[in-house]
């Protein structure tokens, strides 16, 4: 349990710094390009995180639901070969896709975005890929110091190229996108040659192979629906907004949702040790410790929800300045998700480790399905606001899935014992 905590804390140090980073890069972008540029670039980034997600296939997880029934890792080479094929492969599938989106409604489909920036902002799309795909390797090796120390440097390029790019030479929204891919690329790289030394270690030889990848692609067809359900939940929204009210809004929505994910750093760490933790053991055997974890961060989290409603009016206008005030009071409104939004990051090694994907996916679908069709009906009426109340009730429904999802982990943790 020691180390188990002791991995939590290195983790949570790692997004802690990523996030200070993140907030500092968030105060130099909102500064410099005012709530419209901020807007531009949280349209960009929405599409790209939406299109990658699509791309990644949950092939990651899957991964880790594969290591964990391959105890002695004899397959790691295959692998780790076959992730890196379909990663170029799905890559270039989604660039076709964009290119052809573009192609039928140019003045649609990226409506008031600078195509520079667009372009220089989907050269990021392979590296978001292969970040999902290396990450999930690493903890499924127990090695996820080694992806910690790579957020860290590749944030920290980040803020410095976005300083220069955008302080020093000017470049605005492109700019911003361009330091953002060079922070990606470190970020999504870093790892790479720890999972090679593995695979000499174990005397094999890294190469797709067929099987292994008819394997992953079953598993993720099976677990894919989850994260597409995800970015019906966490994506669209920014889309719709800014298709209805403009970027403005979008920036001052896409503000109070960063300052969301800041808060959300220790119940994402917990996650990726109890990743690591699941591929190891098991999930049941895991499930003591999971369990523990939950419910103590859950207490954190109430705590920090409280401060950070408190402190918001003076917090946002001091990191953004005084021109994003419109952002507080949705941000005060949103924390009333965040113990949904832990259970569902805290249970989900536990969903995945049992191998329930095709359970995770038609929750997670009809769950996005429904966010989708509030946010259509709310935003044009309530603007930012029609967000945040499909926000609300979209991690409540979350919460009572997870309450129920815990109760059943219980169960079955004391009939294996």
């Amino acid at each position: 349990m020691k180390q188990i905590w002791a991995n939590v804390v290195h983790t949570s140090g790692a997004k802690v710094y990523s996030l200070v980073v993140g907030l500092l890069t968030l105060t130099l972008t909102a500064r410099l390009l005012g709530p419209e540029g901020l807007g531009q670039v949280a349209v960009i980034t929405t599409w790209l995180s939406m299109l990658s997600t699509i791309a990644h296939l949950s092939l990651g997880q899957v991964a880790m639901h594969r290591m964990a029934n391959d105890p002695e890792k004899k397959q790691f080479g295959d692998l780790l070969g076959s992730l890196m094929l379909l990663t170029v492969f799905l890559s270039a599938v989604v660039w076709l896709v964009a290119v052809g989106m573009y192609a039928y409604n140019p003045s649609g489909t990226f409506k008031g975005l600078p195509v520079l920036a667009v372009l220089v902002g989907f050269l990021a799309l392979p590296f978001m890929v292969w970040e999902q795909y290396g990450s999930s390797l690493l903890m499924g090796l127990d090695r996820i110091r080694i992806y910690n120390r790579c957020q860290v440097f590749g944030r920290t390029i980040g803020v410095a190229a976005i300083y220069a790019l955008v302080g020093g030479l000017g470049l605005c929204v492109t700019g911003v996108l361009a330091a953002t891919l060079l922070g990606q690329i470190i970020v999504a790289l870093g790892g790479i040659s720890f999972l090679l030394a593995f695979v000499r270690q174990k005397g094999a030889a890294c190469k797709p192979q067929k099987a292994e990848t008819l394997a992953l692609l079953a598993g993720g067809a099976k677990l894919h629906l989850n994260a597409i359900g995800a970015v019906l939940i966490a994506s669209t929204n920014v889309l719709i907004l800014n298709n209805y009210h403009g970027a403005e809004q979008a920036g001052y929505f896409q503000l109070a949702t960063q300052l969301l994910g800041v808060l959300m750093i220790i119940p994402v760490s917990a996650s990726m040790v109890i990743y690591g933790k699941v591929a190891s053991i098991g999930p049941n055997a895991a499930w003591p410790d999971n369990k523990i974890i939950l419910f103590r961060i859950i207490l954190v989290m109430i705590s920090l929800s409280v401060t950070a409603a408190v402190l918001a009016p003076w917090g946002i206008t001091l990191v953004a300045g005084e021109e994003f005030s419109p952002a507080v009071e949705p941000f005060q409104w949103m924390l009333l998700g965040l113990i949904g939004m832990t259970f569902s990051t805290i249970m989900a090694p536990q969903w995945i480790g049992r191998g329930y994907f095709l359970q995770t996916a038609c929750l997670t679908f009809l769950v996005g399905g429904i966010n989708l069709m509030c946010n259509f009906l709310l935003i044009p009426f309530y603007g930012m606001y029609g967000v945040v109340y499909v926000f609300i009730g979209t991690y409540l429904i979350s919460l009572l899935a997870n309450i129920v999802m815990v109760v059943h982990c219980e169960i079955e943790s004391k009939g294996k014992k």
